[in-house]
């Protein structure tokens, strides 16, 4: 069997059309890993298939042990806690690099409650985190190996040419993540509706843009029952067309307070599509949107103050436009070939 220089072990969801941030950021670490090392040199493993993949999963570990000199593990929740301890079972035998890039925010939570893990990643050559909050949280842990590696897409960011103002209501706002209530996606729903009340006109419109999840699909129904002709479900967008789609918007609402967040991978959208972004207080969303220069920060889950920020910026629309430029300038610190760097200086080290 081909030997490889890096396997990479994480959820491609191989043949299927995913566009949820693990599989995002998944594929677009290791096509930037293609890119620079050679696809030969790179080998997947996907963790898609649930108990199937569960059965072959230690034989699967093995295997990439052996043929590869450098692991990149990209789990979540579960998959961490039956991936891990394989890994470094079996890499007592083979010593080889290990590497844990995160997805989200969530580790430090559940390293909480499993100790025994958080010894297990000591044995990592680097574990990447997308934030500073992150970063210092494991530390706190007693974790040492612990890199900040923002997320990042390969995105086609718009000049500064191409940037459109909007100035004349109705300004059509969207959400464009999961659709599950935890990332606000009723806040934003409401709040544009109580807006419009309020100034009695049409002032917003909200397009609710994502992949739907089976377990909230009647919640989200029952949302969307009851919403006027100006609040629609748009369906799912494909990760090439993120900006096409973004940049017709006078601003992406972002309420969410999922516990997972990390860096989202929708405010690198909005960024890079020169839409400024409305963003709940939450996780470390107020270090990546600067209050002021790349959107607004208000409250989470308050939807009181998103009306607020509204009505504010239907008022003085300038607030927003005078943002855009600076959203486009923030979309390069995200650009994979600026990002990837951090994780290859460990590889080759």
């Amino acid at each position: 069997m081909t030997r490889h220089k890096i396997a990479v072990i994480g959820h491609f969801g191989t043949g299927l059309n995913l566009l949820n941030g693990q599989t995002v950021k998944t594929l677009t670490i290791t096509n930037e890993l293609e890119a620079i090392y050679g696809k030969e040199q790179v080998a997947r493993y996907d963790t898609h298939g649930g108990i199937k993949f569960l059965v072959k999963m230690p034989f699967v570990v093995f295997g990439m042990l052996r043929h590869s000199d450098n692991i990149i593990m990209l789990p979540a929740y579960k998959g961490l806690k039956i991936i891990t301890p394989f890994i470094c079972l079996f890499n007592i035998l083979f010593t080889r690099k290990l590497f844990y890039v995160v997805i989200g925010g969530w580790l430090h939570e559940m390293l909480r409650s499993n100790g025994w893990l958080a010894n297990l990643l000591k044995r990592f050559n680097g574990i990447f985190v997308e934030t500073n909050t992150m970063l210092k949280n494991l530390q706190s842990s007693g974790l040492k190996n612990i890199i900040i590696m923002p997320n990042c897409k390969r995105l086609d960011i718009i000049s500064a040419s191409e940037i459109a103002l909007m100035q004349k209501a109705p300004y059509p706002l969207c959400t464009f993540s999961r659709v599950i209530k935890e990332k606000g996606i009723e806040i934003a729903a409401n709040a544009v509706k109580r807006c419009n009340e309020t100034l009695k006109t049409r002032a917003f419109t909200l397009d609710i843009y994502g992949q739907t999840d089976n377990a909230q699909r009647q919640w989200f129904e029952d949302l969307m029952s009851n919403q006027p002709e100006y609040i629609k479900y748009k369906g799912c967008v494909e990760y090439k067309d993120s900006v096409d789609t973004l940049r017709n918007y006078f601003a992406l609402l972002f309420p969410t307070y999922y516990k997972g967040e990390g860096l989202a991978g929708t405010l690198i959208d909005a960024f890079a599509a020169g839409t400024p972004v409305l963003a709940s207080d939450w996780h470390d969303n107020a270090f990546f949107v600067e209050n002021g220069k790349t959107g607004i920060i208000y409250k989470a889950m308050s939807e009181d103050e998103l009306v607020g920020v509204l009505l504010d910026i239907h008022k003085n629309p300038t607030i927003i436009n005078s943002m855009r430029l600076d959203c486009i300038k923030e979309a390069d610190k995200y650009r994979p070939d600026n990002v990837i760097r951090i994780l290859t200086e460990k590889i080759d080290a």
